[in-house]
């Protein structure tokens, strides 16, 4: 139902979120121009680190190398754009429809480097609630509205999952983060534009008040613990309403949950 893949993280990495993370490249990436279909989009080509290798064993672990936001936008994004920009030409269920329409996807099937940049996607749980919000149309407009798990964010220097939430929960939600209550979930794969999503989950114990930033639309919305099949029932989740990522993180993070309340 949704274009992403995920690995689960094991139990023995549940409370060990720095765990996921192997060697890090440090050659500095190459710069790179932004491309004209993404100026004035006042985007700012912040340094981010990008997946190198996937290993599912012994442990889960990504090695990482640098990469930039542009490089990112420039490989990943724009193949994600361009598969949305020639879905409504898709005509028919033949193989040969299907064939047509693999190459018209030019970058898709491109040889050459990518820069799947890593996200990092947190469900947060208040006692008896999940959050999450409606992202609002800035970098990428295309997702203006989907839902997404609150807090995310890329994930950029110093090489810590536990500073890029902290950073990430005290920018959307105006709140500090206790490392006690931040769990691994997994790892996750936007099928998209085969970005990676390094997948957490923060429990706390009781409601709070929250700021939503202007990353998300106004208006956080909290849902009582439910199924997923539940969940995606009474919201009515598709491929069309949910990112990838926050569909990943949801759906791993009340998987690790069921585990941890039994």
């Amino acid at each position: 139902m949704f274009p992403v893949t995920c690995v689960p993280a094991p139990a023995r990495q549940w409370r060990r979120v720095a765990s996921v993370l192997g060697e890090l490249d440090l050659t500095p990436p190459p710069p790179v121009e932004l491309a004209a279909r993404l100026q004035g989009l006042s985007l700012f080509n912040g340094e981010v680190y990008a997946m190198d290798r996937l290993f599912a064993r012994p442990d889960l672990r990504l090695d990482c190398r640098l990469g930039s936001y542009f490089a990112s936008m420039n490989t990943c994004e724009s193949i994600e754009l361009e598969l949305l920009e020639q879905l409504p030409a898709l005509a028919g269920r033949a193989p040969a429809d299907f064939a047509r329409f693999d190459r018209r996807l030019e970058r898709r099937n491109a040889v050459g480097p990518l820069t799947p940049a890593i996200g990092v996607a947190t469900l947060t749980v208040c006692g008896d609630e999940i959050l999450l919000g409606r992202l609002a149309p800035k970098a990428m407009p295309h997702r203006a509205g989907q839902w997404h798990v609150v807090p995310s964010g890329m994930f950029a220097p110093p090489y810590s999952i536990e500073d890029t939430v902290s950073v990430e929960l005290r920018e959307e939600l105006g709140v500090e983060l206790d490392p006690s209550r931040l769990y691994f979930s997994g790892v996750a794969t936007n099928l998209l534009n085969l970005r990676p999503e390094i997948c957490t989950l923060l429990v706390l114990d009781k409601p709070e008040e929250f700021l939503l930033s202007d990353e998300f639309l106004p208006g956080l919305t909290r849902i009582p613990l439910a199924t997923e099949t539940e969940l995606i029932q009474t919201l009515g989740l598709h491929a069309g309403n949910i990112s990838p990522a926050g569909a990943a993180a949801l759906f791993l993070g009340l998987r690790l949950l069921r585990r941890l309340r039994p």
